[in-house]
């Protein structure tokens, strides 16, 4: 079986129609779309779906074929009565054999029974033809009327006995008298339990002129038949097409450029996915299915080509040479610019491509639109970007540099004076017009258009038509820097370091030393978050880089600096009040925001994260002011991690829903992998286990094919957490240890202290207070001072834990007090996780103040909801007796 995806509610139709036939009211389906669009796969599922759901009925297959055609009258006819006679079903009152020789005499004579079985001779239409066309001595030929009749009285006589279904494939290739029989059947089933279901291609149809259209529409006034067209299928459904297909989703950039290139067709997009991997162009990485190479390096598969060839093969040749035309403008054109390339009056153009949209069905009509001028153009879309590739791919030599010089001179005088809006287009014709100067400034252009509305995808493809154009080391440089950038937004991390080095490189060439600055903070912001330099090393790089942006004065750039490097230290609060105050003296507004919002994260750690909340909310304000979609997503975010700190979980479900929402608006997966973490972390606490790994498995899938290891480590640390949480221990061990591997090379020695305090836990559950202990020390040998951190939190409670193991209950409370004291206004969650234990240990001693702990826990874990822990506060509580 194919994959079938994107068709339940026409599988769901078609179902529906063959209960209301079986029932007694008899009727056709005509199935419809262009070559691939699915026809097929349904009517395989509906068949198989038929036989299984109504297996009192008879089903019964046949096509049309396109190398008999006209020339072979009533051949899916002659297959479709060999399979009733010769396959008789289960149950029958009576032979259909012995009602053939009475019901319909002229086909038996035509297709013999020798015997009980069809003769083995006698099976095409073509002698079935010569058999009746011709007279005998006994008897002159029958008409077409009684050849009707006969099929007609045989097939009502079948489904006396059985219901019936009789599925004709290909309808566009069927001969007249095929159609002619198929009309005379349907109209005498409306009464009896049978179904009639047909495909064809309008397309063909429409080229053809086939008589196929004209009997649909008739069958449909007489109320006994009805279309089903297949629409094309959405990307949700051409996603799932990939999982059925590789046993794995595809991420984004796969599936964007099968989309771009395939469009929505299924047999395209399905011989382009295989074609991919077996080119070894999409590989599966973590769960997901991955490009391994450039969009620019990947073809059109040879099987993809030949069904499109086909079609334009049957083009007439003026027919051809408009959309040959058509295909230098693009994936959509318009008739004003088409008809001045083709230098024909726009009104015969028009008249042109009517009858290749509504005959051919190679374009369809877009809408009509304004030019500059105030004259109206109608702008037309190839139906698929493949038909558009492979006509303007056959153009070849200098003709199609000079078509692209010309189309890009048509447009600038077309559009001007606002050709801002087609800036994307200029670059396009330039570059392959061979005009660099010309297409470079215009790709550069576009690009930035592109960015500043998240068309990220969009503005990489532009800046690769800048840098091939490049025509010294400055511009190459710029186009490199903007190519990485937008490689990094994208999540294209390791294409993004590659652009960035090399733009380095010729920023130290050309001696432009406040270039090679950016260009080294932008990468030591990129190594961050892959985690390919230690904390340590870009400390001391950062600081090097400050003190040289401090001695050129390079003011806004020492900011950026600053903000990056008190991520790497986790003391960012004093960094960040200086980066604010230079902000205000340049009194630029996108810097004071960034400054505001910085400082925000950076107080957020702090002992008291309130004190973060103005800040990020003045910088929110001046996100909204400015219409900045990324830094109300973070700031938003940030807000929500504020909210689970100071224990307000309602508002922070709120503020990370409205992240969720701009960032997926956005298309940023970086922010999305943050975002779904903290919503993972907060969901883990309220005990929805389920829902928090759901985001964390996306957060990590998300982290691992950007290649963002920095980033991966703490969605690793919730992940763990979760397993540990409903009792996955061996799950749990392997992601622990995942996360100490990941943090020890990397050098990020929270995270490897948060690693080691996991696995004791997991080993002190499990009754090895040896291997606990082991793990313990070796987080404590990487602490390197006594200020609180948020590792500290794992520390102090595996501490605690195995000092009341070894029976040294005043240590271990000793412990949980100190770690009460720092984390009462941290995080009252946490508080309260501490002071829990903390009444464990002293009820024995002391049940009246155990109990009046407990609850203040349940005070704390009630306002949260977070139920797991209500459960344990409330069982301790039974135990003492409270």
């Amino acid at each position: 079986m194919t994959v079938f995806v994107g068709r339940t509610s026409e599988l769901e139709r078609l179902m529906s129609r063959l209960e209301r036939a079986i029932r007694g009211e008899g009727g056709a389906v005509f199935i419809t779309g262009e070559a691939g669009a699915g026809k097929s796969t349904l009517t395989q599922r509906f068949l198989v779906d038929a036989a299984l759901r109504t297996p009192e009925a008879r089903v019964i297959s046949t096509d049309c074929s396109e190398q008999y055609g006209a020339g072979e009258p009533y051949q899916p006819f002659v297959d479709a009565f060999r399979d009733l006679l010769s396959d008789e079903h289960g149950g029958a009152k009576r032979s259909l054999r012995d009602i053939g020789r009475q019901l319909a005499p002229y086909w038996v004579q035509a297709i013999p029974v020798a015997g009980d079985i069809i003769a083995a001779t006698m099976v095409t239409a073509a002698e079935l033809k010569q058999t009746l066309g011709g007279a005998t001595a006994t008897a002159a030929p029958p008409s077409e009327e009684a050849l009707f009749f006969q099929y007609t009285e045989l097939f009502l006589a079948a489904a006396t006995e059985h219901p019936m279904v009789l599925f004709i494939d290909d309808l566009h290739w069927a001969d007249r008298a095929s159609v002619s029989l198929l009309g005379h059947l349907v109209r005498r089933i409306s009464d009896k339990p049978a179904l009639v279901v047909g495909t064809y291609r309008p397309a063909d149809v429409e080229v053809s002129k086939h008589p196929i259209k004209q009997a649909k529409l008739e069958l449909e006034r007489y109320g006994v038949a009805e279309e089903l067209a297949l629409d094309a299928l959405d990307l949700l459904s051409l996603s799932e097409f990939v999982v059925q297909e590789l046993g794995a989703r595809p991420t984004p950039d796969l599936l964007h450029l099968l989309e771009q290139r395939a469009g929505s067709n299924p047999l395209f997009f399905g011989e382009l996915l295989k074609w991919l991997v077996e080119q070894d162009l999409a590989v599966e990485r973590d769960g997901e299915w991955d490009l391994s190479a450039s969009f620019e390096d990947i073809e059109i598969p040879r099987s993809v080509e030949s069904v499109i060839e086909k079609r334009l093969s049957h083009l007439d040749p003026d027919t051809y040479r408009v959309l040959e035309y058509a295909s230098v403008e693009g994936d959509e054109f318009d008739s004003t610019v088409l008809a001045q390339l083709l230098d024909v009056d726009e009104l015969e153009l028009e008249e042109r491509l009517d009858p290749i949209v509504r005959a051919h069905k190679l374009i369809r009509f877009a809408e009509t639109r304004d030019l500059p001028s105030g004259e109206p153009t109608s702008v037309y879309e190839f139906n698929h970007t493949l038909t558009q590739d492979v006509l303007h791919r056959n153009l070849q030599g200098k003709r199609r540099i000079l078509l692209h010089r010309k189309i890009a001179d048509i447009l600038e005088r077309t559009y001007a004076p606002e050709t801002e809006s087609i800036f994307h287009k200029l670059a396009f014709h330039f570059d392959q017009g061979r005009v660099p100067e010309r297409a470079w400034n215009f790709a550069l252009e576009a690009a930035g258009r592109a960015s500043r509305v998240y068309a990220h995808w969009d503005a990489i493809d532009l800046l690769k038509v800048a840098l091939r154009n490049s025509r010294s080391a400055a511009e190459q440089m710029a186009a490199l820097e903007r190519l990485g950038d937008e490689h990094r937004l994208a999540g294209h991390y390791q294409e993004a370091l590659r652009n960035l080095n090399q733009a380095l490189d010729a920023a130290t060439a050309e001696e432009t030393p406040v270039a090679a600055l950016i260009l080294k903070r932008k990468i030591a912001s990129i190594e961050r978050d892959c985690g390919s330099s230690s904390p340590d090393e870009l400390r001391h790089r950062l600081d090097a880089l400050a003190e040289e942006a401090r001695r050129m004065q390079e003011r806004a750039e020492l900011c950026e600096i600053l903000w990056l490097l008190g991520k790497i230290t986790g003391t960012g609060a004093d960094i960040a009040l200086e980066a604010l105050s230079i902000a205000e003296v340049l009194d630029d507004s996108h810097l004071v925001a960034r400054a505001q919002f910085e400082l925000g994260g950076a107080l957020m750690g702090g002992e008291n994260p309130a004190e973060a909340v103005p800040h990020v909310r003045e910088a929110l304000r001046l996100g909204e002011q400015a219409g900045d979609k990324f830094r109300m997503g973070r700031c938003f975010n940030c807000l929500g991690i504020i909210e689970v700190l100071v224990g307000d979980y309602d508002e922070a479900t709120r503020a990370f829903a409205a992240a969720a929402e701009l960032f997926d608006a956005l298309a940023d997966p970086m922010t999305e992998a943050a975002v779904r973490n903290n919503l993972g972390q907060l969901l883990l606490r309220m005990g929805r286990f389920q829902a928090a790994e759901e985001n964390l498995l996306e957060a990590i899938r998300l982290a691992r094919r950007m290649d963002a290891t920095a980033r991966l480590l703490h969605h690793l640390e919730n992940m763990a957490r979760v397993q540990q949480a409903v009792g996955e221990a061996e799950r749990a061990e392997k992601v622990w240890q995942e996360l100490l591997d990941l943090s020890k090379g990397m050098g990020y020695w929270e995270s490897e202290i948060v690693a080691h305090c996991g696995l004791g836990f997991l080993f002190l559950d499990a009754g090895d207070s040896d291997r606990a202990r082991a793990e313990h020390d070796a987080a404590r040998s990487l602490l390197h001072d006594e200020a609180w951190t948020e590792c500290r939190e794992d520390l102090d409670m595996l501490a605690a834990r195995l000092a009341a193991h070894d029976g040294d209950v005043q240590a271990a409370v000793r412990i949980l007090g100190d770690a009460e004291a720092e984390l009462v206004s941290r995080d009252p969650y946490l508080w309260a996780t501490f002071r829990l234990m903390h009444a464990e240990l002293v009820f024995l001693d002391n049940a009246t103040q155990a109990e009046q702990m407990v609850h203040e826990c349940l005070e704390t874990f009630g306002k949260l909801r977070t139920q797991p822990m209500m459960e344990r506060a409330n069982q301790l509580l039974a135990r003492i007796g409270g």
